[in-house]
This record gives C-alpha cells, structure tokens and sequence, in this order.
C-alpha cells in the first residue's frame, strides 16, 4: 500500500473493487455524457480476453433514479437474452452492499452505505461508442453517405427493440455503439444499444400528461408536448441524428431552454439543417412527424423506412465507390 492517509473522495470516478468475487473493476470508460449509472471495464481472470462492462448505479444520483434506470436495462436484456446481436450479453444480474472507493494503491469502503442492495449488472460486448467514433471528425461534420449508413444501423437495432416489445425514449449516438472494427457493413447492420435506461414496454395504455423524458437535443417533439412516445419518436430522433452528422449541429445545438427548444424543433422543417437532409429523408421525417402516438409499426414500415435510406445512398453513390474516411479508418484500428 502506498502512504496515503487521507480519505478517499467518495465519487463514481473512484469506485473499484471486485464484483461477486469474479469481475474485477479497472477504471469506468471514458465517457462524455452523464448517466444515472457509471460503465466500468471489468476483468476476468479467467475469461482474460473478453471485453466485459459493469454497469453500477451512481452514488450522487437519486436512489429512485437510479434504480430504474438498470431495472429497465435488464428487463430489455432479459427479454432479448439471445434474440438479437443488436443486444449486449447479459452476464451477471446481483446486488452489493456497500462500495468500495480506491486512491493512489489505497482502497476504502463506503463511510456510510445508504442502499445496502444497490443493484449490479455485467454486460459482455466488443464496441466502439458511436459518439466516440463520430467525434473523431476533423470538420466536425460526418460525409453524407456515412452519415445515412449509421442511420440505417440505428433504425434497425430500434426495430428489434420495438418488436420485443419497447419503445428507447433516449436514442442518441451515446446509447449505441459498433462492432469492433467500425466498417460500413458494421454500422450499417450490427450497431448495439449500450444505454436502454429509459427504455419502456410498449404499447401501453395512453397516460392523460407524461413529464419530459429524453435529451433536449434528440427527443422528438412529442416528448415535450408531456405526450407517451412511440416508436415513429424513435425513428425521428434518428434524424435529428442524422442531420446534425450531415450539418454539423442543429439549430437548437446552443439552447438549452427547454421551451425554445421545443419552439426550434417546431419549425425544423424550415431549418437549413433539414433542407440539407436528402429528399427521401426530408419525405419520411414529415410522414413520422404526422403520425399518431398510437400507431403501431410493422415490419414492412421499417423496411420502407430503411427503404428512403437506401434509395438517398444509391442515388448519392449509384456505383457504390463510398469508402470510409480515413479518419474513423485509422482512429478505429487503434
């Protein structure tokens, strides 16, 4: 042990430790959003090339919170326990009674646990973040054609969730995530939810006022009207995605005033942002936009949805001489 005699500053940053005596936790991955849970890269000596992740509910974040944010992650791993690759593989479902905080070779456990059942869950995948992957570019905006493949990868990890029976509420490049190796076929047909937090059964019987749930930055505009999303908010969140990878930002990237958000998101139809959308995507976002929140999908919608996709990426690229940019190529391999 080292010379440090101090406390150590209970914070998410410093937990470690070993989960049920088997998963031991390195350091949490760097990651760029907060969340009502901390991802933590954790070891198995006996498994010691498989990539594992814990995800461990934060100290600072309200218990009630918390809790179900990885109680809806595991109901969605669960259910798809072996359905989908679109899935991470649920490894280890347990409690732990208190945490243990660490510091320069020097480890503590929590002064004063309040939650004595604080949930754990171990997950198992080789991805990249795709806000990691996309944060890479050099202008700050993604090539078209990239930026339509990724959409296409998320519409259908969605569609495999909407048929188990969920609607994500939280689609963002931070709750997705790519094989690794990040290639075009990759993104396009394999990327994997890393964040199903606020994921929810769906249909459910319709609810009079629901408060805002999702990021002021992707959630469509039915989420702030205090309505239940559905599956076309899923998919419209994917083209504000889509849309800010082309432009570079939205036209609320600056607003931070849920109202005037919602006012931006009004009249993104009229927003230079949208205008630079190819025209099959211009097309399908106002039929999502007009859509009732009952509306149920079928399989042939999201064929038709990925349908646009298609058509927007052959007619960009008929002879399909699109390669991906260096950047992600070289930053991929590392």
């Amino acid at each position: 042990m080292g010379d440090f005699m101090g406390e150590i500053e209970e914070i998410p940053f410093n937990v470690c430790g070993i989960i049920h005596g088997k998963y031991v936790i390195i350091a949490p991955i760097d990651d760029s959003v907060d969340r009502d849970f901390m991802i933590y890269s954790v070891f198995d000596a006996k498994n010691p090339d498989t990539l594992y992740y814990a995800y461990i509910p934060r100290n600072d974040v309200p218990q009630e919170r918390s809790m179900n944010s990885i109680s809806a992650t595991v109901r969605v791993l669960e259910k798809c326990r072996g359905r989908s690759k679109h899935f991470p593989k649920l490894v280890k479902f347990g409690r732990i009674p208190d945490l243990i905080f660490g510091l320069e070779q020097e480890q503590q456990r929590e002064r004063d646990p309040e939650w004595l059942t604080r949930p754990v869950i171990v997950v198992q995948h080789d991805t990249i973040n795709l806000a990691a992957i996309m944060s890479l570019s050099p202008t700050g905006y993604v090539p078209l054609l990239l930026s339509l493949t990724v959409g296409m990868g998320m519409i259908r990890a969605l569609a495999a969730l909407h048929r188990a029976g969920f609607v994500h509420r939280l689609v963002s490049p931070h709750s997705f995530a790519c094989k690794n190796v990040a290639t075009l076929e990759n993104l396009a047909t394999s990327l994997m939810f890393i964040d199903l937090s606020l994921a929810m059964p769906w249909p459910m019987k319709p609810r009079p006022y629901v408060p805002f749930v999702g990021t002021l930055r992707y959630s469509s505009l039915r989420a702030h009207n205090g309505r239940d999303q559905c599956p076309a908010d899923d998919i419209i969140s994917v083209i504000y995605i889509v849309a800010e990878m082309i432009s570079g930002r939205l036209p609320w990237r600056s607003v931070f005033e849920e109202r005037r958000v919602k006012q931006q998101k009004a009249i993104f139809y009229s927003s230079l942002e949208f205008k630079k959308l190819p025209q099959e995507i211009r097309f399908l976002y106002k039929r999502l936009y007009t859509m009732e929140s009952h509306t149920v999908l079928t399989q042939q919608d999201y064929e038709e949805f990925l349908g646009f996709f298609k058509r927007a990426i052959e007619r960009k690229d008929p002879e399909s001489k699109f390669q991906l940019p260096h950047w992600l190529f070289t930053s991929a391999g590392d």
